[in-house]
């Protein structure tokens, strides 16, 4: 295949980071109706989120170009199949399609998009760039992906109110704690590059801890507010969060293996209870799965995705 290929300015969204993005959409708007089904709102909040947090990743690849390139990584920009320019416009594309979209859910849909996107230049953009910064890079993915996300979906159908804080606080800790074990199997990454995430300011063993207990707040919290959906996957992950802690402690170093472990099976859970609540949505996930195959297999000559990282 040539350098130029349509398909490339889809693929830069990365999509596959982008089903948890689409799953607390999807979850937030099932909690605030109190029942499941695709509506014409759901769709079109899934299309303007899509493109708000597509800019996002664009720009975190825009911003991590060299880093890319050195690690072998993210190839479209990296190694110059898209031009950084044409990245920029896209980004530009997206960010205004979503505004201008978002105009007709309101001035708190708007706000709170208007907010994504703030967040998602933070995070990857000096002096602020979040994600090289202890815990600002936890509480940034934590309130992101487990606030925000979700209460897009839920004005689709209810008021923003306090409610929403303590509604989503589970969502908040569960996907804190992930989070914090992605940056321990990427501490020795980081710490050649300079950014000092939370694994790396903590260490494996106080990492894997302090994500357990976030684990463990999350499970409790849930609970007491009776939310299966969130409930389901922080128990099942529970045992190897507890697990690679006491690993760690013994060893002194992670269990890679199970880290990983450890953070892919709570999205897993996610996304099979989101097909649960809306069956056409497996569907969609399997069509995107195949394409992702065939396009980076044809295009790169590699088996991506895999279960391997």
């Amino acid at each position: 295949m040539g350098k130029f290929n349509p398909f490339d300015y889809f693929f830069i969204l990365r999509p596959l980071i982008l089903i948890p993005v689409w799953n607390f959409l999807l979850i937030g708007s099932f909690i605030a109706r109190g029942k499941s089904g695709f509506t014409p709102e759901i769709l079109i909040a899934l299309l303007i989120y899509t493109f708000v947090m597509g800019g996002t990743y664009i720009l975190n690849q825009i911003v991590d170009i060299e880093s890319d390139r050195i690690n072998k990584k993210l190839f479209l920009l990296s190694e110059g199949y898209i031009k950084k320019e044409s990245a920029f416009i896209e980004l530009f594309l997206l960010w205004g399609l979503a505004i201008i979209l978002a105009l007709q859910f309101g001035r708190e849909f708007l706000l709170l998009i208007s907010f994504s996107i703030i967040l998602g230049i933070g995070y990857s953009v000096p002096p602020f760039k979040f994600k090289a910064r202890p815990f600002l890079d936890t509480l940034a993915n934590g309130f992101g992906y487990g606030i925000i996300n979700f209460t897009v979906g839920w004005l689709l159908f209810r008021d923003l109110t306090p409610t929403v804080l303590y509604r989503f606080f589970p969502y908040f800790l569960s996907i804190s704690a992930v989070f914090i074990n992605t940056t321990i199997v990427d501490i020795e990454g980081d710490k050649r590059s300079g950014a000092i995430t939370t694994g790396v300011f903590l260490g494996p063993r106080l990492s894997h801890l302090f994500a357990t207990f976030l684990l463990a707040g999350a499970v409790i919290s849930a609970f007491m507010l009776r939310d299966l959906v969130c409930l389901i996957p922080a128990v099942v992950s529970m045992p190897l969060f507890v697990y690679t802690t006491i690993y760690a402690f013994i060893h002194r170093h992670s269990a890679r293996k199970y880290t990983i472990a450890s953070f892919r099976l709570p999205g897993i859970i996610f996304t099979l209870i989101t097909a649960y609540l809306y069956p056409p949505y497996i569907i969609f996930l399997i069509l995107l799965f195949w394409a992702m195959r065939f396009y980076y297999k044809r295009r790169f000559g590699i088996t991506y995705p895999t279960l391997a990282r």
